[in-house]
């Protein structure tokens, strides 16, 4: 009998796989590192039976996944001759390319269907015809942040550190807003040609009219929270149904604050829930006794915590997935700077992939400009990201992939919380 031997991929071959996951999915990505990594180690042709053996995966979805490889000019397919694999000829593949230049490219073709997914949302508000593509400029992005520097920002900071936006040509300019509305409101008046926004945020803006489409949610759920200390409470939150008769604090016009309504819109007994408006940190209302229970994001509880208080939290998306913050731009920019914002979104598949690899870089930068000390940020983002920054949609096509039905049922949840309107 005659035995060959087949090399396998391993776990050491992870960060192959997961740079370019990044950019089409999980399992495409295992197949195409295996491909790209049997090649420098092998001079035969790679088959179905290598693939099937050397990653563990079955026939039906290697030919799924190699059409879209294919599809993308990733991998080229060709043909073992019948001499050479002893019967019929068989169907074999080889890299297009090497392995960095495999992965730029896999992240500029995943920046081309994110924003022909971005096409699909494009409903909504009318505005002026659509314009013709206009050449490419060497102007740069101007990209609005949700809030000042921190460490739910640090893949778009990863981009930066790892110089993703330099590679594909495109110089992104960072401002910082206070807040989801101010940082859309930069995109409407043009004056920004990205933002980064909570999705609760985005759904109401293009309900009133604003003519905005979201283009790639940088987290798949949102971070918002409701979270209280135990000597306020006076007991462990460990349940909606203790919220009957407490006070919620919550800051006026923030996506927090749209989150935490839509919340307790679910309970039925919402109306004995009193909504008390916080004026600058919630974490000092519940310190004052003004509130039992306040909204934040993930990382304020854990302020509270460093200062030796016991915290209970319940975050709003166990009940419900809505989308976390997401990029964003005007119709008429995706029209104009097409090539541009598709070179944004390339830079920051980079980013993400850099960051989920080593967020240090990042941390440092965003340490710079912040009072959080680079290993809190660290800690701060790798939570967030295995917690809140992976779905489905992204294990099957990548990083920022999101779905119709998950902003309708967003809109809906709205709409039935009476939150659609200005008294929201």
């Amino acid at each position: 009998m005659r035995t060959r031997s087949v090399w396998v991929l391993d776990d050491e071959d992870d960060p192959i796989v997961d740079s370019i996951a990044a950019g089409i999915g999980r399992t495409p990505a295992r197949l195409l590192a295996y491909l790209l990594l049997r090649a420098e180690r092998e001079t035969d042709l790679t088959t179905n039976v290598h693939l099937q053996i050397g990653t563990g995966t079955n026939r039906t979805t290697i030919s799924e996944a190699m059409a879209r490889l294919e599809a993308r000019d990733l991998v080229e397919r060709t043909t073992v001759s019948a001499a050479a694999s002893g019967g019929r000829p068989r169907t074999a593949w080889q890299p297009a390319a090497g392995i960095e230049p495999t992965i730029e490219t896999t992240y500029e073709s995943h920046a081309r269907a994110l924003l022909e997914l971005a096409e699909s949302f494009r409903g909504g508000a009318a505005t002026e015809p659509r314009a013709e593509a206009a050449a490419p400029s060497d102007s740069p992005i101007e990209f609005a942040l949700n809030w000042r520097p921190n460490a739910l920002h640090v893949p778009i900071y990863a981009a930066i550190a790892a110089e993703w936006y330099d590679a594909f040509g495109v110089d992104v300019r960072l401002e910082h807003r206070d807040g989801s509305r101010r940082a859309l409101e930069r995109v409407v008046s043009g004056t920004a040609e990205l933002a980064l926004a909570g999705a609760a945020t985005v759904v109401r803006a293009r309900e009133a009219g604003e003519p905005i489409v979201p283009v790639a949610p940088l987290y798949q759920r949102a971070m918002t929270v409701l979270y209280t200390v135990r000597e306020t409470f006076g007991e462990p939150l460990q349940s909606v149904d203790q919220l009957e008769g407490r006070r919620v604090g919550m800051p006026p016009n923030a996506e927090t604050r749209l989150l935490g309504r839509l919340f307790l819109s679910q309970i039925t007994f919402d109306e004995d829930i009193a909504v008390v408006d916080t004026n600058g940190e919630e974490r000092d209302a519940l310190r004052r006794g003004e509130a039992d229970v306040v909204t934040g994001s993930i990382a304020d509880p854990r302020e509270l915590e460093r200062e030796g208080a016991t915290v209970d939290v319940l975050p709003v998306t166990d009940h419900f997935p809505i989308y976390g913050p997401t990029i964003i731009a005007h119709k008429r920019t995706l029209d104009e700077r097409a090539r541009e914002i598709g070179n944004v979104l390339a830079g920051t598949t980079g980013g993400w992939a850099a960051a989920r690899r080593d967020p240090g870089p990042a941390a440092e930068r965003i340490a710079a400009e912040s009072d959080d000390p680079p290993e809190r940020i660290r800690r701060t983002f790798a939570c967030a990201a295995a917690d809140f920054g992976t779905s489905d949609a992204v294990r099957e096509r990548g990083w920022g992939w999101h779905r119709a039905e998950m902003w309708d049922r967003l809109r809906t949840a709205l709409a039935q919380g009476v939150l659609l309107g200005d008294a929201a």
